[in-house]
């Protein structure tokens, strides 16, 4: 359900004037498991658009980091009650993508465990516009096709809304993507809603400059071992032994609560393994 604010797509875009700044809700529906196709996730993400770019992440990030804030003390601390996971989750969708377009850079922020990443690229796409139009939500569409990283995509933009954005690092058609997905449908994004700009604060002071093949050992050794920086902490200061007790009362010993958190873990990116970029 498209939160209260938003614009319906079926009002007419004509009532707005694009040189104010927007918000574009986006439905991000995926299939996380290349060995179990039938399997789909749906997050909504958002593609805040400001003077100078744009930034595209979950909006459930918005929401826990709204609510985190109101629960902040007034000199700043964390707040003694933890926000609620089950009413607040973190979203699975946890990068972060801005596109910079007096620089024409592309930066992502990509969390690996508790490691901050950030990834700076120069990217042309190289769109081929076809002659095919089609009406997807009230809107008058053409087709353009691109491959990046391994995959083929087909995507429908509109010059009605003259913004050349998209979701994800999609981006420089003549006009804003309305749909786009992979040519195996395993990743579709779809236009859900449009609301006026409503400043995102974002603190990146975190995340440190990498290549992007710093990024992908990072999260080759967390997959292979995903209790390393545990271990390295303990032995910094000196914990020898350490009981962890979980919120249904479980208790684990240092063995069991490694093994463990390592079986989710792996278990986690085993069945999240169909990456949007294949190469």
């Amino acid at each position: 359900m498209i939160r209260k604010g938003i614009v319906i797509l079926s009002f007419s875009i004509s009532v707005f004037c694009f040189s104010q700044k927007y918000n574009f809700t986006y439905a991000y529906t995926y299939k996380p498991d290349s060995l179990n196709l039938e399997k789909t996730e749906t997050e909504l993400m958002g593609l805040f658009i400001d003077k100078n770019g744009s930034t595209y992440f979950s909006l459930a990030k918005v929401k826990r980091d709204s609510a985190i804030a109101q629960k902040m003390e007034p000199d700043g601390m964390p707040p003694d009650r933890a926000v609620s996971t089950s009413v607040f989750p973190q979203g699975k969708i946890r990068g972060i993508i801005r596109k910079d377009w007096r620089s024409n850079e592309v930066i992502s922020y990509l969390p690996v465990n508790t490691d901050r990443f950030k990834i700076t690229q120069h990217l042309t796409l190289n769109w081929q516009i076809g002659t095919e139009t089609d009406l997807i939500q009230g809107k008058k569409c053409q087709r353009a096709t691109v491959e990046y990283k391994g995959r083929k995509y087909n995507a429908w933009f509109t010059n009605e809304i003259p913004v050349s954005e998209g979701p994800y690092k999609f981006s420089g058609l003549p006009g804003l993507i309305v749909k786009i997905e992979d040519s195996q449908k395993q990743h579709i994004w779809e236009l859900k809603g449009i609301e006026k700009f409503r400043n995102v604060k974002l603190n990146l002071s975190a995340y440190i400059p990498v290549t992007e093949s710093r990024y992908k050992k990072a999260l080759e050794d967390y997959k292979r071992d995903p209790m390393s920086r545990m271990r390295e902490l303990k032995q910094r200061y000196n914990i020898t032994s350490l009981t962890s007790t979980m919120p249904d009362g479980t208790s684990y010993s240092d063995m069991e609560y490694e093994k463990m958190r390592t079986r989710k873990i792996q278990e986690y990116f085993k069945e999240n393994n169909n990456s949007i970029e294949l190469d």
